[in-house]
């Protein structure tokens, strides 16, 4: 799935668009493991401005040249991925097949990063030891209930 660094830091201007990605987000999180038993690696890259013939017929940009705004966009700060980056991210998680289930990789200035996976090795120190405990607990009684 396609998602943003949208559904991850949101940002003030677009709270429509920021909320649809953070439900591809959500849906991710959610559906992995269901879907992983019909062999299924759900999976989502999210991200963040890539450079497309989008940027400019959105009628918000002054350039009519995708890489003229990038290059002027880029001399102020401004990240921005290559479309061809995104492709190779795609690409990367169909070639892992069942191993991409549950990643979310982040593409920003052309760098990939796996937001699930760092979010989920820190779960304890955000959470806190006994909330992930009574979360994990919860979440146990919940799937046994369901095999019921």
């Amino acid at each position: 799935m396609t998602a943003s660094l949208a559904g991850y830091l949101a940002d003030g201007g677009a709270p429509l668009y920021s909320a649809a990605k953070h439900g591809i987000v959500g849906l991710l999180r959610s559906l992995k493991n269901d879907v992983a038993k019909y062999n299924i690696a759900l999976s989502v890259v999210a991200p963040a401005i890539t450079l497309t013939p989008l940027i400019t017929s959105s009628g918000r940009r002054s350039s009519t040249d995708p890489a003229e705004w990038a290059a002027s966009m880029v001399k102020r700060g401004l990240a921005i991925n290559k479309a061809e980056t995104v492709g190779l991210a795609v690409a990367h998680l169909i070639n892992i097949g069942m191993q991409a289930k549950g990643q979310g990789l982040l593409l920003q200035k052309d760098k990939v990063v796996d937001v699930e996976r760092g979010l989920a090795k820190s779960r304890e120190m955000w959470m806190g030891k006994e909330m992930l405990d009574v979360f994990r607990g919860g979440s146990n009684a919940l799937k046994a209930q369901s095999k019921i």
